[in-house]
């Protein structure tokens, strides 16, 4: 009997659908990079991506893919292929690993043919999931109680960009969905030019006065981002942005900007100030006049 199992695969990237039939236990692969790249699976050269395979033996395999350009990182991971489906792998390779993203899909079979389940992770972790536009919790996510056929699952967290991906939720599988999400850039601060000082007699030396050099503000969330509590909103609609400082002054360093509307991990208060994490494993302070704290 030929069980037709079909992915619709969406993220920065669109693949087309793929619905392929299979015999017995036999599985199938698709891989697909941007920029392009070599593949091993198993340490078997594969060739270039797209790669697509099928009559292959269920179980785990491991894969690499090398990009052809040299300057960027390589990705490797581990897949699963389940009898009858198709496991697709897609990859954006980046210069930095932090940049990097893409998705693994595959399916596991359930128990019963009219059951249905969803299970997604990330990197990061406890990032917010929405399914066809409306919250749905945080990863690692799992439901039993979404309806088979085509949704759009949506990952967004503070720091870093959306992640879209549609895929087809079958009866009788569970669906996996593993994602990497890539970090938001901050754009280069541009290095001041040194200007010469007119030498003026003095009984004193005096300090030249440092220009803060200036800062791009981070790039701007979806407006569906979810942060879990504690976190605190930005309230600077005049200005559009708010200063993130490195202690809690208005006298203290400016590290980053942050966008009016956006929302950030909150980690403590002190002296008419509040701590965020403005990117992962990046604080710092910004003025509690200017936000509003959900605890």
């Amino acid at each position: 009997m030929i069980k037709k199992i079909g992915l619709l695969i969406l993220s920065s990237i669109v693949l087309s659908a793929c619905t392929i039939p299979f015999f017995g236990n036999k599985a199938g692969v698709q891989i697909t990079s941007n920029p392009q790249g070599m593949v091993t699976i198993n340490s078997e050269s594969s060739g270039q991506t797209p790669v697509y395979q099928e009559n292959l033996k269920a179980g785990s395999y491991a894969v690499k893919i090398s990009p052809l350009d040299t300057t960027l990182q390589p990705w490797e991971g581990k897949i699963t292929l389940t009898a009858g489906t198709i496991t697709a792998v897609d990859r954006q390779l980046a210069v930095t690993p932090d940049q990097a993203h893409g998705h693994t899909l595959y399916f596991e079979k359930l128990d019963s043919k009219d059951k249905v389940e969803v299970n997604i992770t990330s990197l990061p972790n406890t990032v917010s999931v929405l399914i066809d536009g409306n919250p749905a919790g945080f990863t690692p996510f799992s439901s039993s109680s979404i309806d088979s056929g085509g949704h759009t699952f949506t990952l967004t967290a503070p720091g870093f960009q959306d992640k879209v991906i549609k895929a087809a939720v079958e009866p009788g599988f569970r669906l996996n969905i593993n994602a990497q999400l890539a970090g938001q850039k901050i754009a280069d601060l541009p290095t001041p030019t040194p200007t010469p000082e007119q030498a003026t007699p003095s009984a004193t030396p005096t300090k030249a006065q440092e220009t803060p050099a200036d800062i791009t503000p981070l790039p701007k969330q979806s407006t569906s981002s979810a942060v879990p509590k504690p976190y605190v909103t930005i309230n600077s609609a005049t200005l559009g942005w708010l200063r993130v400082r490195q202690e809690p002054s208005a006298t203290a360093t400016e590290i980053a900007k942050v966008n009016h509307g956006d929302k950030f991990p909150y980690l403590k208060t002190q002296s008419g100030w509040y701590q965020i994490e403005y990117q992962t494993s990046k604080n710092g302070w910004i003025s509690a006049s200017y936000a509003t704290l959900f605890e």
